[in-house]
């Protein structure tokens, strides 16, 4: 299942992210997103946003709870684009709350190889901020 949430009088083409396929990968499933979650105080934890299905926006979503523990949630993200054709993705977490994505890295085409943004993690109140990269 595809969700996009498109505005009126939306962009003039795609810039970076506004496709499902920039998030998934176009020909083969692309690679996760690897990164870190920002605890207060200053700790981190690991993440993984990972594609599960070629052009579908089946994704599981990882936090690491400990060193001993890991939680996860799969379900489909939202993608929204803006008028500059760039997207930004809204994800299921282990904790209830969806991540967003409120930054976007497509060095080349549009691609996305960089996100930062916000998401809610179990045990801990609040949104946290968390940059995850792929290659």
């Amino acid at each position: 299942m595809v969700v996009l949430a498109v505005p009126a009088g939306a962009a003039t083409g795609n810039t970076c992210g506004g496709a499902v396929s920039d998030w998934v990968g176009g020909s083969e499933l692309d690679k996760a997103f690897e990164g870190s979650v920002t605890l207060p105080g200053g700790s981190t934890r690991a993440i993984s946003i990972a594609p599960q299905a070629l052009g579908s926006t089946l994704v599981r979503t990882e936090v690491t709870a400990s060193a001993e523990e890991s939680r996860a949630a799969v379900g489909n993200f939202v993608l929204r684009i803006n008028s500059l054709g760039r997207g930004q993705i809204t994800f299921p977490t282990y904790a209830g709350e969806s991540g967003v994505t409120t930054g976007t890295l497509c060095p080349v085409g549009t691609r996305v190889t960089k996100i930062t943004g916000k998401v809610s993690t179990a045990g801990v109140e609040g949104k946290l901020d968390f940059t995850a990269s792929r290659t």
